[in-house]
């Protein structure tokens, strides 16, 4: 909860205080800085949507204006550095293509799914999360709308720790009243949160591995959704807490899409066999592995072994080598 509580010190109230934030965030990763000052543009633009006082609304424009200002900062500096090493990156894609000459399309294709550097894996915690007022407090409920219900209780009890330690040192009394508002929030949504069991709604995550042995098992079965999803998966090397940052085509991030499918698919397949005589997967388990999550994970770690990125690339190079295999090659066998 380390980043969540620091979330909450991020703020758009005016000027100083965005350049405040901006300083602040200095020591986290870059990806998470900026996905970190979009969210909070975001909000500061619903605020001013719904803003009257002329004082809020000049504060609030400057803090944006700070914000936007970074941002184009940053993307200046990204095509500097892009054009900086654009003929360092050139070199090594033609040192790349001579070496991979004797291989097909197909399996360039596979070898760019398994990179050999590591990129910097996006954050696994949701930006904009607060407890300063009950605005702040609600808005705070509605980013973690759809989420894993064990996050949403995780994040919210932090949330609530971190604002009784300010409270011990905070002698303001409209900042105390505020404050106490929102702990009255969430107090509320910990105590629907238990009384409606939320917790049993929690999709726990099988592993990468798995998924990608079931990708095998479903064949032409796995959907354009289910592709996309397992890719992002993968592009967080199976962390699957950063797919809480990591959006998907429709904007939504991956976590929420996922909570989503499979509302609907445990609803459908409620009544349905989960494996065959064979101890295999049914059709209608593969749709939900597919979405990594198995009502019986237990049993599905003993019967289902994991497909690695490598074993998974060399299977499908075989495939294709046998598959581009001449007539007269194949005779002479």
């Amino acid at each position: 909860m380390g980043k969540d509580e620091k979330n909450s010190q991020f703020s758009f109230k005016d000027k100083e205080k965005a350049e405040e934030t901006l300083k602040m965030l200095e020591e986290h990763d870059p990806n998470y800085r900026r996905l970190t000052v979009r969210g909070l543009l975001g909000r500061a633009k619903r605020v001013l949507s719904i803003t009257k006082a002329e004082d809020k609304i000049k504060n609030i424009k400057e803090a944006i204006q700070v914000f936007e200002d970074w941002l184009a900062d940053l993307e200046k500096n990204k095509e500097k550095k892009d054009g900086g090493d654009k003929k360092k990156k050139e070199k090594e894609e033609k040192e790349k293509k001579a070496k991979d000459d004797d291989e097909s399309s197909s399996s360039d294709v596979e070898m760019d799914e398994s990179p050999k550097e590591k990129k910097e894996l996006p954050p696994d915690t949701v930006p904009g999360l607060g407890f300063k007022d009950k605005e702040t407090a609600e808005n705070t409920l509605k980013e973690l709308e759809g989420r894993d219900p064990d996050y949403q209780k995780l994040a919210v009890k932090g949330l609530i720790g971190r604002a009784k330690r300010v409270l011990t040192c905070t002698r303001d009394e409209t900042k105390l009243s505020n404050i106490n508002e929102a702990i009255r929030i969430f107090d509320k949504f910990l105590d629907d949160f238990d009384s409606m069991h939320l917790s049993k709604q929690n999709n726990p995550y099988i592993s990468l591995g798995i998924v990608r042995t079931c990708v095998q098992l479903a064949g032409d079965s796995v959907t354009e959704q289910q592709k996309s999803f397992i890719a992002a998966y993968t592009s967080v090397r199976g962390e699957y807490k950063r797919l809480r940052t990591v959006p998907s085509d429709g904007g939504k991030t991956w976590d929420i899409v996922r909570n989503s499918a499979l509302k609907e698919l445990k609803e459908k397949h409620s009544e349905a066999k989960l494996f065959n005589e064979k101890d295999e997967p049914t059709a209608e388990h593969l749709e939900m592995l597919l979405w990594a999550y198995s009502p019986e994970a237990a049993r599905v770690k003993k019967v289902i072994k994991e497909t690695s990125v490598e074993k998974e690339v060399n299977d499908r190079k075989r495939k294709s080598s046998a598959g581009d295999e001449s007539p007269s090659k194949k005779k002479k066998e």
